[in-house]
């Protein structure tokens, strides 16, 4: 079974103001290329129903999502997409949240991070790196001294039972966490720029629209925050690494199946249903994606 994402505590700002903790998980939530021209994923304007192949474009931008972040070690809990024809769509996600003005949605293990803060009038995410490092190695700190130091007749999980790593590759294994996740934010639109004929740079230009229109918290918006807490030139090698593993054609035949199985049911699930994702979801590997450099 895949692992689940590290939820970490909140850090106080040198401001003492708390943070937002932010949760992040895959959605499709911003623009795709179908049917000639691009499109919102909530195309809400009168007389407007969703289309067939608007709908298939969809579901290969979903496939995406749940391809790269399986591959990365995050959990695959549910995928929806609209029907063709109906005019608006609102669907509810694993933690009882209603989920409205969009036309699907992946909903993948969470990442929770204190130390990016949402900036409307900017609208991007910036990253307190320092902050994010220095939890880190808190953390670390703490599971060393438990491991060290057992409390007699207390039976707790102890990660390093097989060892304990040095501080840097504690520290290379959270980065490794990140990197993941900002990888299956990026798959949906790089999917769509592939089945479109674009490269991932000429893709990902189309479809980040916050120079022309306000779209707030869009996955390339969270992407470039998340890889903001990683050593520099980490976003340039998040969408080399998703773009490369996309093109694998071991890779993009499981996207194009997981596609045609929620184009066919409009719900598929992490636990055994109907439409099983797991059946066509592409292996974890345990060191992707790996460090820039």
């Amino acid at each position: 079974m895949a692992r689940k994402s590290l939820k970490t505590p909140v850090q106080h700002r040198q401001n003492l103001v708390p943070p937002s903790d932010y949760r992040f998980l895959g959605s499709a939530d911003s623009f795709i290329y179908t049917e000639g021209r691009l499109r919102p994923t909530w195309e809400h304007r009168r007389g407007y129903r969703l289309t067939a192949d608007h709908r298939r474009q969809l579901c290969i931008h979903l496939a995406a999502h749940a391809a790269v972040n399986s591959k990365g070690g995050a959990y695959i809990y549910m995928m929806a997409v609209a029907p063709v024809g109906v005019r608006s769509w609102t669907t509810s996600e694993r933690k009882s949240r209603l989920l409205g003005k969009i036309w699907g949605l992946c909903s993948v293990s969470d990442y929770y991070c204190s130390h990016i803060e949402w900036i409307p009038d900017r609208q991007r995410y910036v990253a307190n790196r320092e902050g994010w490092e220095w939890e880190i190695r808190r953390q670390y700190e703490s599971l060393l001294r438990d491991h060290s130091n057992p409390e007699p007749g207390i039976n707790v999980l102890d990660p390093f039972a097989d060892g304990a790593p040095s501080v840097d590759e504690f520290m290379a294994a959270r980065r490794r966490v990140v990197r993941a996740h900002a990888c299956g934010y990026l798959a949906g639109h790089i999917a769509d720029g592939i089945t479109a004929g674009m490269g991932a740079d000429e893709a990902l230009r189309l479809y980040d629209r916050r120079d022309t229109q306000r779209v707030e918290m869009s996955d390339i918006a969270v992407a470039q925050g998340l890889a903001d807490l990683l050593p520099p030139g980490e976003y340039e090698h998040a969408v080399r690494l998703t773009e490369e593993t996309l093109r694998r054609p071991e890779v993009w035949a499981a996207v194009q199946q997981l596609a045609s199985e929620l184009e066919q049911l409009g719900l598929i699930e992490g636990d055994p249903c109907e439409g099983h994702a797991h059946d066509h979801l592409p292996e974890w590997e345990q060191d992707w994606p790996p460090a820039h450099g």
